[in-house]
């Protein structure tokens, strides 16, 4: 264990990945009739009177305009003056004092985490070997996983995430997935989940060791994978398989689980060049970087996800580009444990699909994604020295139509275009953070109102109106979470040591 820090440890055995939706179950406008819902028809709903920023191409944005949505998809989208004529039937709804955009796209998170925040702050290593990492994965078992994904998730959506990809264990507790695939379904998010799975045995790192129990069979994998997209994919939901990463997995596993996401048309998820220890170490056993290391195993390509992507050289910068392989940049989590601050500006100058991340509450604590956008461009200024570095214009993009990119979606989701789903965010400008109105889209990221926003749609529907949930119980789901969390505390041990680990004296009955 020598030379072997906290830090280096917990980025060594932790992270998430995704995954994304399968080109084969995307479907277009004029190939099905998406105005209907459980064989009902659904009216038109047309928002008006807003400021609409659509993030297309040409990045139009409208002071005063209207998003008019037809069952799923998106009918058309511009300025007041050009509404015309709209149907008896259709329902219109005044947004004046709105700000109307896409629905954002969180590109890594662990849902399952919800219940752990706080547990893993400034944890001693000795704590985190005793009682950590694999004590608290012993405890998420599919029960423990949902309380956490509805929180999670209640979070998610209530800052207008409409699209969110989550990475969760399958081992040891093979229904841990299962448990966070009910929450999702609940919530109706679109969401990919990849399974992740490890079984390298290899034992000169520390922190990238795995203990036998977690250690999987790629064939076993590969059939768990296979029964959750049986049982779980949806128009709004893809599985996916995820080999964690190149230490914590064999040459073996990561290509069977390539295998399955060409064999099933889903997409390939990893965690990659996480950790300086991540990147030290596979240099030493393979002689080059962990993304090189992809390249040379053929893993890497269109439909390849990754995760993190923070000590890159030149030549793996180059390949992620060569390959159109998306990365989600997850700054908050990285700044957590003194990971590293990924090149940004290097994978923007490339043509990187880039997006953006919050990760898992375990190494975040908050699923705040404005939080995230704002830290995305604010540690690249303090890195790079550079105080002209980024603008909140890029921040929302990297969070819009940056993730759809990122996750291979952009025909999808990510901007307000005619065609495209209707994910669509309403935010209540009216709020002091975000005052006064000349400096909206810069109030937006920097002052950071994480509670304005008002409603999310997804694919037309409405799931959070008014700042409330309208699928989820939040109270219920709080007090759901408090008793999964209690059951781990007491389950690992950990329940004495979040009593004591403090200075403060707190007089207890």
């Amino acid at each position: 264990m020598a030379g072997i820090t906290r830090k280096t440890f917990i980025k060594g055995v932790g992270g998430a990945a995704l995954g994304a939706l399968p080109a084969a179950g995307r479907l277009s406008a004029a190939a099905t009739d998406e105005s209907t819902l459980d064989g009902r028809m659904v009216p038109d709903r047309i928002l008006t009177d807003a400021i609409v920023l659509t993030m297309d191409d040409q990045r139009r944005a409208f002071e005063s305009g209207f998003v008019w949505m037809r069952g799923k998809r998106i009918h058309r989208v511009g300025a007041m003056s050009e509404l015309g004529d709209v149907p008896d039937t259709a329902e219109s709804y005044s947004a004046g004092g709105c700000l109307i955009m896409p629905g954002l796209v969180n590109c890594h998170t662990h849902l399952s985490n919800g219940i752990v925040r706080g547990i893993f702050d400034e944890m001693p290593l000795e704590v985190w070997f005793s009682k950590g990492m694999w004590s608290v994965l012993n405890e998420l078992d599919g029960a423990a996983g949902e309380a956490g994904a509805a929180l999670s998730l209640l979070e998610l959506m209530s800052m207008g995430v409409t699209t969110t990809a989550v990475g969760e264990f399958g081992t040891p507790n093979n229904d841990l997935p299962d448990g966070v695939l009910k929450a999702v379904l609940r919530s109706g998010i679109r969401a990919i989940l990849s399974r992740m799975t490890v079984d390298s045995p290899d034992d000169t790192s520390p922190a990238q060791f795995i203990p036998a129990r977690y250690r999987e069979k790629p064939a076993f994998a590969a059939d768990e994978v296979r029964r959750l997209q049986r049982t779980y994919n949806s128009d709004l939901i893809s599985v996916a398989p995820e080999a964690l990463g190149v230490m914590r997995c064999t040459a073996e596993m990561v290509v069977a689980m390539h295998a399955v996401a060409v064999e099933s048309g889903s997409h390939f998820v990893m965690h990659a060049a996480a950790s300086q220890d991540a990147r030290d170490e596979s240099r030493r056993r393979f002689g080059h970087g962990s993304i090189s290391e992809l390249a040379r195993l053929g893993v890497l390509g269109p439909k390849t996800l990754l995760a993190h992507g923070i000590w890159l050289d030149d030549r793996e910068v180059a390949e992620l580009a060569e390959h159109q392989t998306g990365v989600s940049h997850n700054p908050v989590s990285n700044a957590y444990y003194a990971a590293g601050v990924a090149r940004l500006p290097a994978l923007l100058k490339a043509g990187i699909r880039t997006g953006l991340g919050v990760d898992g509450a375990s190494t975040n604590n908050s699923q705040n994604v404005w939080e995230t956008m704002k830290m995305a461009v604010l540690f690249q200024k303090q890195w790079t020295e550079d105080a002209n570095f980024g603008s909140a214009e890029l921040a929302l993009e990297l969070m819009t139509r940056g993730g759809a990119h990122a996750l291979h979606m952009e025909d999808e989701i990510g901007s307000l275009e005619a065609g495209k789903r209707a994910d669509v965010i309403v935010i209540d400008t009216e709020r002091v953070a975000l005052a006064p109105p000349q400096t909206l889209i810069s109030n937006l990221v920097y002052s950071n109102d994480s509670g304005a926003v008002r409603d999310v749609y997804i694919d037309g529907q409405l799931v959070v109106a008014g700042g409330s949930h309208r699928r989820f119980d939040g109270r219920a789901v709080i007090h759901g979470a408090r008793v999964a969390l209690g059951r781990l505390l007491k389950g690992t041990g950990l329940d004495s040591y979040i009593a004591e680990r403090g200075a403060w004296q707190w007089q207890r009955q």
